[in-house]
C-alpha cells in the first residue's frame, strides 16, 4: 500500500475535504509515477452558475440539495486529467424497440406518423487516470426525447430541436464523469463549502530512466509531427564544430577544396540579349520563322511584302 495515498487521506481529512479518489479500494501505486492533487473549489453562489438546486433529492423537512452543473463537473474532469475518447450519435431506444418489433412481424414501421422520429442520442466515451498508472474506460448515452415535450411552445421546441445533439451531447459527458468520478447526485451547502480533491498520476521525471523515456517519447512525437529532425544521443560529436579547416564559421559556408567553381548558370529571370533579324531589302525586323523560311526559299532573309515582290518576279533575290 503506497505511502502517497496515506498521506493524501491524512493531509486532505474527509470532514473538510471532497475525496474524488477510490478510499475504499487503495491500490499500490506503481513506483515510477507520482502524484498530482489538484483542489477544485465550486461556487455555491447560483448566480455562478456551478450549481443548481435539486429538489428530486430533497426530503422532507431535510436541508436544501444541490448538484453540479456541466460547467462545475468540466472543473473536476480538467483536474484530473481526463480525456474523451468519442463521441457519437446512435440509435434511440424507441427506434431500438421499434426495429425489433419489425424484424418480429415483417411490417414496415410507420416511421413518419412516430412522435420520436426527432430523438437525439449521443453516446459519450471518456478515459480517466487510474492510480496504478493504466486508464480506464466509462461511458454513457443520453437521449433528448422529444415526445415527451409537448408542453413546450412551438419556438421553445424549434430551438431545442436545433441544438438537440449539443445538448444531449453534454448530458452524456456529465453522466461519465459523474460515474468516473464517483460524484454524488446531490449535495447540501455545507459539503460544497469544502474543497475537492483530484488526484491522478503521472510518469516521475526524477527517475533517470523515466527522464530518458519521456524525452525519447516527446522527440518522436514531435518527429510525427513535423517530420525527423536532428537527434543527437548521449556522448555524440556536436554537428559543425567550432573550429573545422572546411568551414568557414562567419559566412557558415562548407568549403571544399576538390571542387572548382565554373561560371554561374544563367538565372531564368535575367534578360537574355536577344538577336535581331532584318529583312535584307527593306530592313524591317522579321520573325525568326520568317526568316529561316524566307532564306530556304528565296535565298535572302526578306519580309511578307518583300517575299510577295519576289514572287512576282518569279526568281530568287540574291
Amino acid at each position: 500500500m503506497s505511502n502517497q495515498i496515506y498521506e493524501i487521506i491524512n493531509d486532505y481529512p474527509q470532514d473538510k475535504f471532497n475525496l474524488l479518489i477510490p478510499v475504499q479500494s487503495i491500490q499500490e501505486v506503481n513506483p515510477i509515477y507520482r502524484l498530482v492533487v489538484n483542489q477544485v473549489r465550486i461556487s455555491t453562489d447560483l448566480n455562478d452558475r456551478d450549481i443548481y438546486e435539486e429538489k428530486n433529492a430533497e426530503t422532507q423537512n431535510g436541508p436544501k440539495m444541490y448538484a453540479l452543473t456541466h460547467k462545475a463537473l468540466l472543473k473536476l474532469f480538467t483536474a484530473a486529467n481526463g480525456q474523451i475518447v468519442e463521441s457519437t450519435r446512435v440509435r434511440s431506444k424507441i427506434c431500438e424497440n421499434c426495429i425489433e418489433i419489425v424484424k418480429a412481424t415483417g411490417k414496415a414501421p410507420a416511421c413518419g406518423n412516430c412522435a420520436a422520429r426527432s430523438n437525439v442520442a449521443v453516446r459519450v466515451t471518456i478515459k480517466l487516470p487510474e492510480l496504478s498508472g493504466g486508464w480506464r474506460l466509462v461511458q454513457a448515452t443520453r437521449e433528448m426525447d422529444f415526445s415527451n415535450m409537448t408542453h413546450l411552445k412551438e419556438g421553445q421546441l424549434r430551438q431545442t430541436k436545433a441544438f438537440a445533439y449539443e445538448h444531449a451531447e453534454s448530458k452524456a459527458l456529465s453522466r461519465c464523469i459523474r460515474k468516473g468520478l464517483s460524484i454524488k447526485s446531490a449535495y447540501t451547502i455545507e459539503e460544497l463549502q469544502k474543497p475537492f480533491i483530484v488526484v491522478y498520476p503521472v510518469l516521475d521525471s526524477r527517475d533517470a530512466d523515466v527522464k530518458k523515456a519521456l524525452i525519447a517519447g516527446a522527440i518522436a512525437s514531435s518527429n510525427l509531427l513535423y517530420g525527423s529532425g536532428l537527434q543527437l544521443s548521449t556522448g555524440a560529436a556536436q554537428a559543425l564544430p567550432e573550429e573545422h579547416h572546411d568551414y568557414n564559421p562567419e559566412t557558415g559556408e562548407i568549403i571544399d577544396e576538390d571542387y572548382e567553381a565554373g561560371p554561374p548558370d544563367p538565372m531564368p529571370w535575367e534578360e537574355q540579349e536577344e538577336e535581331i533579324l532584318q529583312c535584307s531589302q527593306c530592313e524591317v525586323q522579321i520573325a525568326r520563322n520568317v526568316y529561316e523560311f524566307s532564306a530556304n526559299k528565296f535565298g535572302a532573309p526578306l519580309c511578307m511584302k518583300c517575299q510577295q515582290a519576289a514572287r512576282k518576279q518569279g526568281g530568287k533575290q540574291a
